[in-house]
């Protein structure tokens, strides 16, 4: 009797399946943003990064949100339009150009990270932190809390520069790698960095906090503050640490210096005054 019903029950909903749905019912089309549906034209900021970014350099800026470039499980806003020029026309100036001038197009080209991602809002950690960029894979960077970019702001353009010559320089060691001794200068390496302050990590030879977080993020730390911040800035920082902490920093100095020329041919400290003259000049 139990398996009757429940066959007379399927027959009920079969048939009923079929007076609700015949030929002439429609269904209006949704276009679900992020799956394809949505459609929009060039305009004049497109044709702009197409003619400074993607023909001479192949690299593809996307501004439009596009939620499976990103972390999914992150709340983020997308990039103002009206932001979008000015931000990548300062990373024009002051990370493509210097490089080009130092060590050519071809080395640019080779190198050169090919997607940047903006987008609008910080990306907040669990461990009380935010993620101002990411790198993946070398190929793409991921640019965070640009709705708040001005020009007039110097330390926060400075600290979105920091990110893009941390994420550049990571490629660099990724392709030929930084000499071990690097790696014994400093001891102290923590995944836990965010809790130990600046004057902590001066003192064991870290220019930054996340520098201790790893040896390949120190390595790429000294070498995006010394282009950011420039000889005065950089002499200025470590100023502020011990004796034995400034010999580390000129150790790790002396080794970036010597990597950028032996394994690319780049004069380090002439780089480090043409992006600081960029920076100045925006």
């Amino acid at each position: 009797m139990k398996q009757m019903q429940i066959k007379l029950l399927m027959v009920f909903i079969f048939f009923g399946s079929l007076m609700a749905c015949t030929k002439d019912d429609k269904i209006d089309s949704v276009n679900i943003p992020g799956l394809g549906g949505e459609t929009w034209e060039k305009g004049p900021l497109d044709f702009w990064l197409d003619s400074v970014f993607t023909k001479p350099f192949n690299i593809e800026v996307k501004y439009r949100f596009e939620r499976y470039e990103l972390t999914l499980d992150k709340t983020l806003v997308p990039v103002m339009e009206n932001k979008v020029q000015p931000v990548m026309s300062t990373i024009q100036k002051t990370w493509i150009a210097p490089y080009i001038a130092e060590a050519g197009e071809t080395f640019f080209k080779t190198y050169c990270q090919k997607q940047f991602v903006l987008v609008g809002s910080p990306q907040f950690n669990s461990n009380n932190t935010i993620t101002l960029g990411t790198a993946e894979g070398g190929r793409k960077i991921v640019l965070f809390w640009l709705n708040d970019f001005t020009l007039t702001d110097k330390p926060f353009v400075k600290e979105m520069l920091h990110t893009i010559h941390h994420e550049f320089a990571h490629i660099l060691h990724q392709t030929i790698m930084y000499p071990v001794e690097y790696k014994r200068i400093s001891t102290g390496y923590t995944g836990s960095w965010n809790d130990y302050t600046l004057a902590e990590a001066l003192e064991r030879g870290f220019i930054t906090q996340y520098a201790r977080s790893a040896p390949d993020e120190d390595f790429v730390e000294m070498i995006s503050t010394m282009l950011v911040e420039g000889k005065d800035g950089y002499e200025a920082i470590i100023a502020d640490a011990p004796d034995d902490a400034q010999a580390k920093f000129r150790q790790k100095e002396e080794i970036v210096v010597r990597y950028f020329m032996e394994n690319y041919n780049i004069d380090f400290y002439r780089l480090q005054t043409r992006v600081q003259d960029a920076i100045d000049n925006l």
